[in-house]
């Protein structure tokens, strides 16, 4: 379905081309979908779980991106080097649609990068372990944390090329690092419990997708 979605642009897909896409009936396609929007935020939600597992690659092998400026840098990086995600943090209307591209339209995926970086849940076990400080989980605090990544996604070095969106993450995570952490290296121990949720608990994971996998068994192919 992705590399439907970036030929032709989700517009002007329709559920004819899904199910000669995917190898599944029509019928199909209905019974697991109620409309062509919910096979995009499928789609979407199918595309964040797959980066945020190498996230979770890359945090295995360098627990020092457990932190909110090396989590919010690897996943910058990751994010725009997907086309889709790309598109919907960017919010390319000619590839995704009114659907999901409006301008100012809330995240009612929970997928883009600021909802991510932004969720109560995962600022807190942050500020638990010591890797924040204790302003950032007030509203004023994720407020001025989706400023500063809602700049550098909004930013033209984001869909300019692989060197600048490189360079646009090593920025975010400067500012983050400077302006919403305590100053000095982590305490270990709270680092490492908080690589422990994040490879446990999965804070920075979207739900559980339906995926097309599924429909094509329940399809009998």
């Amino acid at each position: 379905m992705v590399d439907l979605v970036l030929r032709i642009g989700y517009p002007k897909i329709s559920v004819q081309d899904v199910a000669e896409h995917t190898g599944i009936g029509k019928g199909t396609v209905y019974k697991h979908w109620n409309s062509k929007e919910d096979i995009i935020d499928d789609v979407l939600l199918r595309e964040f779980d797959r980066v945020h597992d190498r996230f979770l690659a890359h945090l295995m092998h360098d627990r020092r991106l457990a932190g909110l400026h090396g989590t919010g840098c690897v996943l910058y990086r990751l994010v725009m080097a997907n086309p889709v995600l790309r598109a919907y943090n960017t919010r390319d209307a000619r590839m995704l649609g009114t659907h999901v591209a409006a301008q100012g339209a809330p995240d009612a995926l929970g997928i883009a990068l600021v909802s991510v970086l932004v969720r109560p849940s995962y600022l807190e076990l942050l500020r638990d372990n010591g890797l924040i400080l204790d302003a950032v989980c007030t509203e004023e605090g994720r407020l001025c944390v989706e400023a500063v990544v809602s700049g550098f996604v909004d930013h033209p070095g984001a869909v300019a090329g692989p060197e600048q969106a490189r360079t646009s993450s090593r920025l975010m995570a400067t500012v983050l690092r400077r302006v919403f952490e305590p100053p000095g290296p982590p305490e270990p121990a709270g680092r490492d419990r908080m690589v422990t949720a994040l490879l446990t608990a999965r804070p920075l994971r979207s739900g559980t997708p339906m995926r097309l996998d599924d429909a094509r068994t329940a399809d009998g192919r």
